[in-house]
């Protein structure tokens, strides 16, 4: 469901920047330094990561998933233990809600700065091609896939 979708895309945001707060307190990441681009983890990565990190860990293990898969597929050799991923999410349970709230006012103004962007382009090509040019604004595709539907 678009539920589940999101809240997964959530996880997947905490949980990658988690991970670049620990590879930072580790060493293994200088402070300055933009975290990798880790893209999609996908299913596969994760079952195979669980293979890896085993049972221990109970609530916290998904973080220590994530972690090895990402780091997996970023080709990091580096692994934290479950019992630092564990650390980590304790240290940090402030993190989990004040992304919450950046999360949230990103999904209630996203809409309204692409509908702006849209506006500002078609004003635009209105300007420099002339009223007769006619600049219309149309929906290419359905806006669950992407925010960015609108083609001028």
């Amino acid at each position: 469901s678009r539920e589940q979708d999101t809240m997964a895309g959530f996880q997947r945001n905490y949980f990658r920047a988690l991970l670049h707060y620990l590879m930072v307190t580790m060493g293994q990441l200088p402070m300055d330094a933009p975290f990798p681009a880790v893209g999609g983890v996908t299913g596969t990565e994760l079952k195979a990561a669980e293979e890896h990190v085993g049972t221990v860990g109970g609530d916290d293990r998904a973080f220590a998933v994530y972690a090895y898969a990402a780091l997996e597929r970023l080709g990091v050799k580096w692994r934290p233990t479950v019992a630092q991923c564990v650390e980590a999410r304790q240290k940090t349970s402030d993190g989990y809600r004040q992304m919450a709230v950046v999360w949230t006012l990103r999904s209630l103004m996203g809409p309204l700065i692409e509908g702006m962007l849209v506006v500002d382009r078609a004003l635009y090509l209105r300007k420099h091609c002339g009223p007769a040019g006619g600049v219309r604004a149309f929906a290419l595709f359905d806006a669950v896939t992407s925010p960015r539907n609108v083609v001028l």
